[in-house]
């Protein structure tokens, strides 16, 4: 029996995640219709797939336009910044018809949404769903369920070609078999890049223990708004700090993201998007950033619980430095051969899609 599906958005990558699940319960027979938020620009998203959808604004008392149709579920993004349309629906749906929250990362569990209620949550690995249980005790551990990244599920291609690609990207890039690539992600955010250049400085510094160290810096784009000739300062910066440590500084900034982590040996960042990417093609070790100012953005801001943090380094996939002094022994455990297969004791070639295993957990709720 077909059912009916409500998905609410928010901003572009919250709205990615859920565009192919919506195709797919679409192509499955059943009816799917989008409520974007005004306040994001996911529906540009939902333009570019030619879906139709309904733009809502949160209203001066708090209230949307909620329809009393016949919704036999609303799934809800859980988006980090347009998210005032998502919450209202949630309240008004929550105790009447099931309400699912999506998660596009690892942080909206616990940083907008650590008090909003659902029937169920939907998580990205087994470590994000450890997460969300963890802020949610009250949930029954089942209603939490492990779907993947819809939006990520081109990179189920790559992972049989992780070698192959390995070996044409390195050689793309003119680096040999016997160097070790550390791939840096910076942050985009404001309140911790300083922290963030001057840990991956130290870090670099603690790269000379490592023969033929390459550096690959991807500095986000958008800290020129920041300041004018922010992007090419920082890089100027890392040049000098890795000629004067005998690193190799590559630049790589029109590869894809996700191919330069399988070419890489370690990846390095506070948290990026990569950072997901990389763990769902089984790619090499991860090392956060976990200075003073970022851990103190961490609780902060996007309500995360120390001492570890991001869910990866909570259930021991990932590595964290969060002073000078830890930088020798992350380098050496990232690049220990023995200690790679622990880091990605968790990880498995998904026997399905993202999507698909979404679709059916959202068909499972309603039938």
């Amino acid at each position: 029996m077909a059912k009916s599906f409500l998905f609410v958005c928010g901003d572009i990558g919250s709205t990615k995640m859920m565009v192919p699940v919506a195709q797919e319960l679409t192509n499955l027979g059943h009816q799917v219709s989008f409520v974007a938020d005004g306040e994001g620009i996911g529906y540009q998203v939902l333009l570019e797939a030619r879906i139709g959808f309904e733009v809502q604004f949160k209203s001066a008392s708090g209230l949307c336009h909620v329809p009393a149709d016949g919704t036999d579920l609303v799934f809800i993004s859980t988006c980090a910044s347009a998210n005032k349309v998502e919450k209202s629906y949630a309240r008004a749906f929550y105790g009447i018809k099931p309400v699912v929250f999506g998660a596009d990362g690892f942080f909206n569990h616990g940083y907008k949404w650590c008090e909003d209620i659902a029937d169920f949550w939907f998580a990205i690995n087994e470590a994000h769903a450890g997460a969300i249980r963890f802020l949610r005790p009250q949930l029954d551990p089942d209603r939490v369920k492990v779907v993947g990244q819809p939006a990520f599920d081109p990179l189920l291609e790559l992972i049989p070609r992780k070698e192959q690609i390995r070996k044409d990207e390195r050689q793309a890039l003119g680096i040999q078999d016997d160097e070790k690539v550390f791939l840096w992600f910076s942050q985009g955010m404001p309140e911790v890049i300083e922290e963030d250049l001057e840990m991956m400085e130290q870090g670099i510094e603690a790269m000379n223990a490592v023969p033929k160290p390459v550096f690959i810096p991807r500095v986000h784009p958008k800290l020129d708004k920041i300041r004018i000739g922010y992007f090419q300062g920082i890089h100027s910066k890392l040049k000098e700090v890795c000629f004067r440590n005998r690193a190799r500084l590559v630049r790589a900034d029109n590869l894809s993201g996700e191919e330069l982590c399988l070419a890489s040996d370690v990846v390095i960042s506070i948290t990026a998007t990569d950072d997901i990417k990389n763990w769902l093609m089984g790619g090499p070790p991860v090392i956060h950033l976990m200075g003073s100012r970022v851990r103190q953005w961490f609780e902060e801001s996007l309500r995360l619980n120390p001492p570890d943090y991001l869910p990866d380094v909570q259930a021991g996939e990932a590595l964290a430095v969060r002073t000078a002094d830890d930088w020798s022994s992350a380098i050496s455990d990232a690049l220990d051969q023995e200690k790679f297969p622990v880091l990605r004791r968790n990880w498995q070639m998904p026997e399905a899609s993202a999507t698909d295993r979404a679709a059916n957990a959202l068909i499972e709720i309603v039938s």
